[in-house]
């Protein structure tokens, strides 16, 4: 059985899309925060563990930034010790989509990144992409690893969830709510947004994330904050360097994850544990 499901991938990927979908069904659990990043240390997954309700629950984590975090492949592997089982996902998205998407976002959202200009927007969305050397990390885990492409999450949902139902042992999705999330909407003044995210980051600095998460989940905060997204959106382009390095890099992925992981279904792949090949750089040891 299951007791962890660990989600990574970067922003833009279907993270919300899927927190919605799991924190529907009474066998995952998000008891804090949807990005909770209990790997981090064994206290902070034990404290979170204790509030899942009901306790036969799995607890979820879909920590976005978990794939540049030194602290994952270390944090993992200290869990494990515990006795933990752990089933980790990686959502991949086409990276120049993924990177026109977040740009789209950001620049809605008043984000610092945003604020500094278009070029600083797309280094800054570039940078932030997952590569085949951190793929290679997360695949030197000795977990099961499930891969799913973006287009399967959101287009195959109910094939997709019923394997992910099987592997973590719980019962089906008996229905799913397939409507995107993030995507339709622009901020009504830019610099409520903004004032909004700052907010955001004190409550997460100081431990008030379930109260974070209430917020974030709130209908009314969103209408708010937000409008429905006007007609004749504003074109959005790549640099033709910017466009070549992501195009690059999605198709280094992929190569990653089909080497190591056996096809389940279209856009799924899984990598069982007993047959880790790849072997993680060297990282700082777990806090």
């Amino acid at each position: 059985m299951v007791d962890y499901l660990l989600v990574v991938g970067p922003g833009r990927s279907g993270s919300d899309f899927l927190y919605r979908v799991l924190r529907a069904h009474p066998d995952y659990a998000f008891p804090e925060i949807k990005e909770g990043a209990y790997y981090r240390s064994v206290r902070a997954f034990r404290r979170a563990r204790g509030k899942v309700r009901p306790a036969g629950a799995r607890l979820c984590d879909i920590a976005n930034d978990a794939y540049h975090d030194p602290k994952l492949i270390s944090g993992v592997r200290a869990l494990q010790r515990q006795g933990v089982s752990i089933l980790m996902m990686v959502l991949l998205r086409n990276h120049r989509d993924r990177a026109l998407s977040a740009i789209r976002f950001r620049k809605s959202r008043g984000r610092p990144s945003a604020l500094r200009g278009t070029r600083h927007l797309e280094e800054s969305v570039v940078q932030d992409r997952l590569t085949p050397a951190m793929l290679e990390d997360i695949f030197g885990l000795d977990v099961d690893i499930l891969t799913v492409d973006f287009s399967t999450l959101v287009e195959d949902t109910e094939s997709f969830l019923a394997r992910l139902a099987s592997l973590c042992g719980t019962g089906p999705f008996d229905s799913v709510a397939t409507e995107p999330v993030n995507v339709s909407t622009r901020a009504r003044f830019v610099w409520l947004s903004t004032l909004g995210w700052l907010c955001a980051v004190a409550l997460r600095t100081l431990g008030l994330t379930s109260l974070l998460q209430r917020i974030k989940d709130s209908r009314f905060v969103a209408r708010v904050f937000f409008k429905p997204l006007a007609g004749g959106a504003e074109e959005i382009r790549l640099s033709q360097a910017a466009a070549r390095a992501l195009d690059d890099t999605h198709r280094e992925c992929w190569s990653v994850v089909t080497r190591v992981s056996a096809k389940e279904a279209e856009g799924v792949f899984l990598r069982k544990a007993s047959s880790s090949g790849l072997r993680p750089r060297p990282v700082d040891s777990a806090q």
